[in-house]
């Protein structure tokens, strides 16, 4: 089976991982993906995976958000 270049090394990981990760509920992960605040790909309908680059891009966004409040 042939990748494309750099899916190698991707991570998806699943709301309820994300969730864990962030010591937060799934209902908030679900509210971050559906407002726009954390990018996921949707799967299937019931499917939906965020990459670590997209979670490592939502950080980042809130760290810099809160240090020029």
């Amino acid at each position: 089976m042939a990748f494309k270049p750099g899916v190698e090394g991707l991570r998806l990981y699943t709301v309820p991982e994300v969730a864990g990760m962030l010591r937060v509920k799934k209902g908030y992960v679900y509210e971050l993906i559906y407002t726009g605040r954390l990018q996921a790909i949707k799967l299937s309908e019931r499917r939906i995976r965020i990459t670590n680059d997209q979670l490592m891009q939502y950080l980042e966004q809130e760290t810099q958000g809160r240090a020029e409040n």
